[in-house]
């Protein structure tokens, strides 16, 4: 067999043993993540909703006319100076 037929069987093997190493660890790791992603407890505040509930229409107007009368202006209207 030539030195070249040499070369090509050592670089194929070369690369069948690193794609099964690769594969090898990949498996192991794969494991691991998911034993521990099991151990991990969820905190109940990653859950809650992400916002509260708007009540309705009437509500919002009538909470914007007391703030107003209170001499609190509604929010994006600047300051009022008395």
């Amino acid at each position: 067999m030539s030195l070249w037929g040499w070369v090509l069987i050592g670089g194929a093997s070369w690369l069948a043993v690193s794609v099964l190493v690769g594969l090898a660890l990949t498996t192991i790791l794969s494991r691991m993540s998911l034993e521990l992603s099991d151990l991990i407890d969820h905190e109940g505040w990653a859950v809650a909703p992400l916002m509260r509930t708007v009540g309705s229409a009437e509500e919002v107007v009538a909470n914007k006319e007391v703030s107003e009368s209170l001499g609190r202006p509604g929010l994006g209207r600047g300051r009022r100076y008395v």
